[in-house]
C-alpha cells in the first residue's frame, strides 16, 4: 500500500466516524422537534390535528453538509424512532417520510451541484413548492382517505363537522377544495418557508461543526516541514487545503532572501502553492499568475514576495536585461519555469507531480549555493 493510499484510507475512516456522530446528533434533534410538534397547534388558522413542527430543519442541514442521501436518512431515522409510538398504524409516519424527503432532496441536490448561497436559497424555494405539491397528493389519496376509514367509517360528515367551526362554508361537496386549498397548501407553505429562513440564516454559522471530519476541534500544534514530509522529502496532497498546509510549513523556515523554485507541468498547482505561501506570510493582495507580467511583487507580508514566471524568457541573460534581479534582495522569490543557472543563497526546490485530478506529490529539496 502506498503512502497516498494510506492517507486516503485514514481520511475515509475519520469521515465515516464523523458521519455517524453527526447523523446521530441531527437525527436526535430532528426527532425532538418532531415530537414537540405534536404540542404546537395553530387552531385559529388550521385544523387541530395539524402539528406545526419543523423537524425537516436538521435533515436539511445534513443534506447541505453531507449530501442528499444523508439528509433523507435523517428524515427516515427520525420517523422510524416514532414508529413504536404510532397511533395511526404507521400511515402518519410514512406520510411524514414522503413529505420530508420531498422537501430535503431537491434542495440538497441543487446545493450539491452549485454550492453557492444563492443556489441554496433557490433549492429551498424549489423544495418548498415541490413538497407542498406532494402534500396535496398525499393528503388527497393516502392520509385523509385512511383517516376517514379509521376514525369516521368513510363518513365524510364526521370530518366536515370537525372543520365546520373553522371553515364556515365547508360542506361534503366542497370538502376537498376547502381542505386542500385553505388548509393543506397554506399550512405547508408556512412551515417550509420557516424552515427555509432558519436554514438560510444559520447554516453558515454552523458550517464548521457540520463539516467536522472527525479530528479535534481544538487548535492543533503547528506542524513544521519535518513533521509533514517523509525521509525523502515527499508530501502527498489531496486538496487545496493540504497544499496550503505544506506551504505554511515551508514559510516557517524562511528568513528572507530564499529562492523557491517550483517545478511541474501546467495545472500542477504551482499558483495554488504560491497562494498558500503568500497567505502564510500575511500577504493581503490577491495572488495572480505572472505569466504575462513575468513578475508580480507583493509588499504587504512579512517579507517582500516576488513571484516570477520565466516561461516566456529565453535565458538568464534576458532576466538581467529586465533588471528584475536587483529587486529581489531580502525578499522571498518564487520562480516558475526556472532559467537561472547561477542562483546563490538558500534554494528550495518544490517539484510537483500530478497523480490524478485532485492528488499531487510534492518533493522538497533544499540546497545552499
Amino acid at each position: 500500500m502506498t503512502k497516498l493510499q494510506t492517507l486516503d484510507k485514514k481520511k475515509v475512516f475519520r469521515l465515516s466516524a464523523s458521519w455517524v456522530a453527526k447523523m446521530a446528533m441531527l437525527t436526535a434533534i430532528s426527532f425532538l422537534l418532531y415530537y414537540l410538534g405534536h404540542f404546537i397547534k395553530l387552531p385559529f388558522m388550521f385544523p387541530s390535528f395539524f402539528d406545526f413542527q419543523i423537524s425537516e430543519l436538521p435533515a436539511l442541514l445534513a443534506g447541505f453538509s453531507m449530501g442528499p442521501i444523508s439528509g433523507c436518512l435523517v428524515i427516515i431515522f427520525k420517523c422510524l424512532l416514532k414508529f413504536p409510538l404510532s397511533s395511526t398504524m404507521y400511515v402518519g409516519e410514512l406520510t411524514d417520510i414522503l413529505l420530508g424527503v420531498a422537501f430535503v432532496l431537491p434542495a440538497s441536490i441543487i446545493y450539491k451541484i452549485f454550492k453557492t448561497k444563492k443556489s441554496a436559497l433557490y433549492g429551498m424555494l424549489v423544495s418548498t413548492i415541490f413538497a407542498t405539491g406532494m402534500a396535496l397528493i398525499v393528503n388527497r389519496w393516502i392520509s385523509v382517505p385512511f383517516y376517514l376509514n379509521l376514525y369516521f367509517g368513510n363518513n365524510m360528515n364526521g370530518i366536515v363537522g370537525m372543520l365546520s367551526s373553522l371553515y364556515k362554508g365547508i360542506t361534503v361537496d366542497n370538502f376537498w377544495a376547502w381542505y386542500l386549498g385553505v388548509a393543506v397548501i397554506p399550512f405547508n407553505l408556512l412551515r417550509y418557508i420557516i424552515v427555509t429562513l432558519i436554514t438560510f440564516l444559520f447554516y453558515k454559522k454552523l458550517s464548521k461543526i457540520l463539516h467536522w471530519d472527525g479530528t479535534s476541534l481544538k487548535k492543533k500544534k503547528e506542524e513544521t516541514l519535518e513533521d509533514l514530509v517523509d525521509e525523502d522529502g515527499v508530501y502527498y496532497s489531496a486538496s487545496e487545503e493540504d497544499t496550503f498546509k505544506l506551504a505554511e510549513a515551508i514559510s516557517k523556515g524562511l528568513q528572507g532572501n530564499e529562492k523557491i523554485i517550483l517545478e511541474g507541468e501546467l495545472g500542477a498547482g504551482k499558483t495554488t502553492f504560491t497562494k498558500g505561501l503568500a497567505k502564510a506570510l500575511g500577504v493581503q493582495e490577491e495572488i495572480t499568475s505572472p505569466t504575462f507580467t513575468i513578475m508580480n511583487e507583493y509588499d504587504s507580508g512579512k517579507y517582500p514576495l516576488y513571484h516570477l514566471d520565466m516561461y516566456r524568457i529565453e535565458n538568464e541573460e534576458d532576466i538581467y536585461e529586465l533588471g528584475i534581479e536587483d529587486r529581489m534582495d531580502n525578499g522571498i522569490t518564487i520562480i516558475e519555469w526556472n532559467k537561472y543557472n547561477s542562483l546563490t543563497g538558500k534554494i528550495i526546490v518544490v517539484k510537483i507531480d500530478v497523480l490524478d485530478e485532485t492528488h499531487r506529490k510534492f518533493t522538497i529539496k533544499e540546497q545552499q549555493q
